[in-house]
């Protein structure tokens, strides 16, 4: 699996801190949730209005048992992520054109540097 996620960034994003804010499908549509833990680099236990189920990274709009994580670059270009370490991501592009598809790019919660890292949604 790499190196995994800190801690600090999973749980619920409605308590202090500054946790990563996903959209999962865990079976009863599409809404806003957090990451319970991780499970794999591409697999997480996400939570989304209390119903939890364990979901892998995909892009686009999620369908049942998937979650979307995403980044943004330093021009506002947003991107999914379709990996991700305690340190670095794969990004998929969909609106940013400052990283291809399959680049591994590193991530924070702070800001974006042009061409090297993207910044991570967080709540």
């Amino acid at each position: 699996m790499g190196r995994p996620l800190n801690k600090r960034k999973l749980g619920d994003t409605g308590g202090l801190g500054s946790q990563i804010s996903v959209t999962a499908d865990v079976g009863a549509g599409a809404g806003a949730g957090f990451i319970v833990k991780q499970t794999g680099s591409k697999r997480f236990l996400c939570s989304v209005g209390g119903t939890e189920a364990v979901c892998s990274l995909g892009a686009g709009a999620p369908a049942v048992n998937e979650v979307r994580i995403n980044v943004t670059d330093s021009a506002a270009g947003t991107y999914d992520v379709t990996k991700i370490s305690g340190r670095t991501c794969t990004v998929k592009p969909q609106t940013g054109t400052q990283f291809a598809q399959g680049d591994k790019v590193a991530w924070n919660i702070d800001a974006a540097v042009l061409n090297e890292s993207v910044v991570i949604d967080v709540l």
